[in-house]
């Protein structure tokens, strides 16, 4: 039974199964195409979640690897902040949108114990409307099924740190910004602004999509004409996140509008302090795509006195009476990242042709890059990195 068998026949009966257990069970007759008993060595470009996933999964089964980071730390758009209050502020990915068994699909060891916590939403909690005129609802008649969950007083990037960087920490190689990859010959060549380079067998690419976009890096030879086309025309949406503290909770659990959700992005409040072990009362703003702009196209006072009025309107003034001190993550403004993700209303032809390796040699792993009906989370960029590897094994 081929390794592709075998993961079709459980899928066909339900059964779940580490990723270890399946390389360990099959033989290695998978497509002529696939390398069999690979143990060259590979280089990881980024080191965000899928490739932190990426390099901790090589790990597990012994590849040689490195991962070039060009920020001065791992986490990519899983960072948060510990020094805004007393729990954890995740200034990118912040819910679960999946099954939390995602969690041990990514220790990928039945043996570790988990005890991350994490808390799902209750029908009964309150969504609030504004359309000109302020209406309450409860999240069930809103949202229906609502699958997100909240990290209890921790966070994708604690997660991270708690599993997965431990045993792949020696291995990253950070302030090191990859500008050309040739794999022209039988080697994968990784050459960084420095003048530094880098050689392996393989070459995984983790970076985010608006950095392809920027030209930031270039190929030799050049990318695949179709891969080219489609990553210049995908729309990237950018985004921005901020937390106020406030002295009182004036807010429902969920606060939308009618641009809340469109084919040009999205906005909304919400309560960030949810299931923490926490008496501060933070509410959260996330906004991606058009939607974006009114107030990245803002900074200082005038974007936090932009907020507080939009809030004013809305509450009555208990917004600017119970302001304490807020904090911002605008995404476009990262020098490595540039952007949010790839937008929710993009084709999925798009993330399957982004995620499609070339010449044996290069490989795509992220929230981008994926073969799913999805993108754009934490959990994306896990399970393409799961792909990334298996196809190379």
């Amino acid at each position: 039974m081929t390794r592709k068998e075998f993961i079709k026949a459980c899928s066909i009966l339900g059964i779940s199964i580490p990723f270890q257990t399946v390389i360990a069970s099959c033989s290695n007759e998978d497509d002529e195409n696939t390398p069999t008993g690979f143990s060259d060595s590979v280089i990881i470009i980024g080191a965000g979640p899928a490739g932190m996933s990426t390099a901790y999964l090589f790990a597990q089964q012994g590849i040689d690897f490195k991962i070039l980071e060009a920020a001065p730390t791992y986490g990519g758009r899983i960072k948060h902040n510990t020094a805004f209050t007393d729990f954890p502020i995740p200034l990118g990915a912040e819910w679960i949108h999946v099954d939390t068994s995602i969690l041990s699909d990514a220790v990928n060891d039945p043996s570790v114990n988990i005890t991350t916590q994490t808390k799902g939403y209750q029908g009964s909690d309150t969504v609030g409307y504004y359309d000109g005129n302020y209406a309450t609802f409860s999240l069930a008649s809103t949202f229906g099924d609502h699958e997100d969950k909240k990290f209890i007083n921790s966070s994708w990037l604690d997660f991270f740190e708690t599993y997965i960087v431990p045993s792949i920490q020696s291995n990253f190689i950070f302030n090191t910004q990859v500008i050309n990859i040739n794999y022209e010959s039988d080697k994968v060549v990784v050459t960084d602004s420095n003048g530094q380079t880098y050689e392996a067998a393989k070459g995984i690419i983790t970076v985010p999509l608006k950095i392809l976009q920027s030209n930031a890096i270039t190929f030799a030879p050049a990318l695949p004409e179709s891969k080219e086309n489609t990553i210049s025309k995908a729309t990237v949406w950018g985004g921005i996140k901020v937390f106020i503290e406030f002295s009182e909770k004036f807010y429902p659990t969920y606060l939308g509008f009618p641009d809340s959700e469109t084919s040009e992005g999205q906005r909304i409040y919400y309560d960030a302090s949810y299931g923490q072990n926490s008496n501060k009362y933070i509410l959260g703003l996330f906004a991606v795509g058009k939607q974006a702009e009114q107030y990245q196209n803002l900074t200082g006072t005038a974007q936090k006195e932009y907020i507080l009025n939009e809030l004013d309107a809305i509450f009555d003034g208990k917004a600017t009476a119970s302001y304490v001190q807020h904090i911002v993550q605008n995404w476009n403004e990262e020098p490595f990242i540039q952007a949010a993700y790839l937008a929710d209303s993009a084709s999925s032809s798009i993330s399957r042709n982004l995620s499609t390796s070339v010449d044996n040699k290069l490989y795509f792993a992220g929230e981008a890059y994926t073969q799913e009906d999805d993108w754009g989370g934490a959990h994306n960029a896990i399970r393409s990195a799961r792909d990334v590897v298996e196809e190379i094994l």
